[in-house]
């Protein structure tokens, strides 16, 4: 254990999650609103049932994401407690052992499998993701590719995805942020576990624990990004981390669908959908009025607004 050095850690925990688990439901909020964009300005016949499942499937993925990390939070909390209780019956246990520690070794492997949870969650919201946009931009419906073949693709020609912002934009947020989660991800599937390293400190008076894990370098390596957003020479802890890669999920999920929310409206079929509706003239349509112009618009408007006006604090 080392209590000198000092870590960049979630001091509220209660706080970080709900803001977490807030940040959630708005962007949910967003994926909802590009979704009836689609719906409403597309001329695929076929589009509200498709593309609301797609939605469906990244918001599950992004609640369990959130899930995850309240799951360790709270591995966090017991692991302490489970630390505190041990060593007021026996104190010799902090330095009892020549080697590893079994106990320490038991809180590492119990934390760093849940962490190990959160990456696997992350990763699958980004797949997820990339249906919907093959969806939304392909001309070939069926044609829809996991994120890996869709960032390849935006790096390529001669395929379906013609879009040059978008597949620009595609490039960006792969090369910065989720190759490096693909990559991380795949090395714990296929090659080994990643082991963090444990620290904590512990009052003498009443052994009252603060449960540090710290990154492996590894995982350091992967998303050296948080460098970019932490004081200069800092470390970070693994809670930190995991909170910062959901954090950072939304901040991505964003960039992309600022995209599409202008390239939906080009070339808009809205009107004409009014006049003649896709699911034919009984099908209930939801629109808005402008009360300003008096003009009909369309009920993503509003969405997309609350969306991007709900107040965003990401950042730790």
């Amino acid at each position: 254990m080392n209590a000198e050095i000092k870590y960049i850690d979630i001091l509220d925990r209660k706080a970080d999650y709900e803001l977490i688990y807030k940040e959630t439901f708005r962007t949910e909020l967003g994926l909802r609103a590009i979704s009836i964009m689609y719906d409403e300005h597309s001329n695929d016949k076929k589009s509200h049932d498709n593309i609301l499942r797609f939605k469906d499937n990244i918001q599950y993925r992004l609640f369990s994401a959130t899930h995850q990390y309240l799951v360790l939070l709270k591995e966090l909390w017991g692991a302490e407690s489970y630390l505190q209780n041990l060593y007021k019956k026996n104190p010799r246990y902090i330095n009892s052992f020549p080697f590893e520690n079994p106990f320490f070794d038991k809180v590492e492997q119990e934390l760093s499998s849940v962490f190990d949870n959160v990456i696997f969650q992350v990763t699958s919201i980004f797949d997820y993701l990339s249906h919907i946009v093959c969806y939304i931009t392909f001309t070939n419906k069926t044609n829809t590719l996991y994120w890996t073949k869709l960032a390849r693709a935006s790096r390529g020609q001669n395929n379906d995805f013609s879009n040059i912002e978008l597949k620009n934009i595609i490039d960006i947020v792969d090369r910065r942020f989720v190759g490096k989660l693909y990559d991380y991800r795949s090395r714990l599937i296929h090659d080994k576990r990643d082991r963090h390293i444990f620290n904590a400190q512990a009052k003498l008076i009443d052994f009252q624990f603060n449960l540090q894990l710290l990154p492996s370098d590894v995982a350091l390596k992967h998303f050296k990004l948080i460098k970019e957003e932490i004081p200069v020479g800092a470390d970070v802890t693994l809670t930190y981390l995991a909170s910062w890669l959901i954090k950072r999920a939304f901040f991505e999920i964003e960039t992309i669908l600022d995209v599409l929310s202008i390239e939906l409206k080009k070339g808009s079929n809205f009107h004409s959908n009014l006049i003649n509706p896709k699911r034919g003239d009984d099908a209930l349509l939801f629109i808005t009025m402008n009360p300003e112009t008096r003009q009909v618009e369309p009920l993503s408007n509003g969405l997309w607004k609350e969306y991007k006006e709900k107040t965003k604090s990401v950042k730790q």
